[in-house]
C-alpha cells in the first residue's frame, strides 16, 4: 500500500516536472522568437532611416506633390514598395496644428510674449468651448513657461501663487519640445485637454502659418482661430473648390472661392507644408512596427526634428 502511494507520488511528480519543462521550453522559444523579431525590426528601422533622405528629397524636388499630400503619400508608397516589402507610409501635415511656441517671439537675445498670437490661441479655446474663466490664466502660464524674460504675467508661471501650488512641473523658460508639456501647467481638465490636443503641437519656430491646401474637417478649427471672420460655409467652400493640383497662390485661392479679402488675408497662409510627420508601418512576422519622423521641409540638411518608435 505504502509502495503504491510512493509510486503514484513519484509518477505525479514526473508528470508535473515534464509539464514545467514543456512550459519553460515554450517560454524560451517564444522569447527567442520575440527577440529575433525585435532585432529584425530594429534593422528594418535603420534601413528606413537610411532611405528617408530619398523620400524627403522626392517631396522637396516636386512642388506639385507638396500641394497635394494625399497624392504624395500614394506616390511615396509606390516608390517605397519597390524597395521594401510590407511597408506603408502615412504623411501628415504638421503645419496646420496650433504651434504653442508661437505664443512667444524673439526679441534681441530672449523670447518675449506674442500677444497677437495669444489672441489666436484664445480663439481656439473659445471654438472648443474651454471654460472662459480659465483662458487668461492658461495663456499667462503659457507665456511665462515659454518666454525667457523675468517679467511675470498676472497669472503666469512666475507668479508666487502659481509656483507655490503642489504637484506642478514648471518649464525652465524655453520653447516646448513636445505639446504634452502643456499638461505640466496643471490648468485644464482631461476632457478639456482632449478637446484641443489634436490641434496643438510644439515646433521649433515662432511663426503662425497654415497650409490652406491641407485644410480638412480635422484641422479647420485652427484656421478659424487665425481668421475668426470665416464661416463654416467658407471652410466648406475652400475644401470643395480646391483643384486636384491644389491652390497655387493667394490670388488663385480668392478667384476659385470668391471669399472676400477682409475675411482671409495672405499674412498667415502657405500653400505647401513647412513640417510633415512621416509614419512608417512595417509588417514583419505578423507583427507591425512603427517609426515616426517629424521633418522640416525648409531645409535639405539636418531636417529631422525628432523621431519616435511609437505612433
Amino acid at each position: 500500500m505504502r509502495k503504491g502511494f510512493v509510486l503514484i507520488s513519484t509518477l505525479a511528480l514526473i508528470v508535473i516536472l515534464s509539464f514545467l519543462i514543456l512550459v519553460i521550453s515554450r517560454l524560451i522559444y517564444n522569447d527567442t522568437i520575440k527577440s529575433t523579431v525585435y532585432t529584425s525590426s530594429i534593422e528594418k528601422r535603420i534601413e528606413l532611416i537610411n532611405s528617408e533622405k530619398l523620400f524627403t528629397n522626392t517631396l522637396l524636388n516636386n512642388s506639385e506633390l507638396l500641394k497635394n499630400l494625399t497624392f504624395a503619400e500614394s506616390q511615396l508608397n509606390i516608390f517605397a514598395n519597390t524597395k521594401y516589402d510590407n511597408l506603408d507610409i502615412e504623411l501628415y501635415d504638421m503645419t496646420n496644428c496650433f504651434n504653442l511656441n508661437t505664443l512667444v517671439k524673439p526679441f534681441r537675445n530672449i523670447y518675449v510674449k506674442n500677444e497677437d498670437n495669444g489672441l489666436f490661441f484664445e480663439n481656439l479655446l473659445l471654438i472648443n468651448n474651454i471654460d472662459r474663466t480659465k483662458h487668461r490664466e492658461l495663456i499667462d502660464r503659457l507665456y511665462d513657461a515659454l518666454d525667457s524674460d523675468r517679467l511675470p504675467e498676472p497669472f503666469g508661471a512666475e507668479d508666487l501663487f502659481y509656483t507655490t501650488q503642489d504637484e506642478l512641473s514648471l518649464n525652465p523658460d524655453q520653447l516646448f519640445l513636445h505639446k504634452s508639456q502643456i499638461k505640466n501647467l496643471a490648468m485644464l481638465t482631461t476632457a478639456e485637454l482632449e478637446m484641443i490636443y489634436k490641434n496643438i503641437c510644439a515646433l521649433p519656430d515662432n511663426d503662425v502659418v497654415f497650409n490652406i491646401n491641407e485644410l480638412n474637417n480635422e484641422n479647420y478649427e485652427v484656421l478659424l482661430s487665425i481668421y475668426p471672420e470665416l464661416t463654416l460655409k467658407d471652410i466648406e467652400t475652400i475644401i470643395l473648390s480646391k483643384p486636384i493640383e491644389g491652390y497655387q497662390n493667394f490670388s488663385n485661392l480668392l478667384e476659385l472661392t470668391n471669399i472676400t479679402a477682409f475675411k482671409l488675408t495672405e499674412d498667415y497662409l502657405t500653400f505647401e507644408p513647412k513640417y510633415i510627420q512621416i509614419l512608417y508601418k512595417v509588417k514583419y512576422e505578423d507583427t507591425f512596427f512603427n517609426l515616426l519622423s517629424i521633418i522640416t521641409l525648409e531645409s535639405r540638411n539636418n531636417n529631422i526634428i525628432r523621431r519616435s518608435i511609437s505612433a
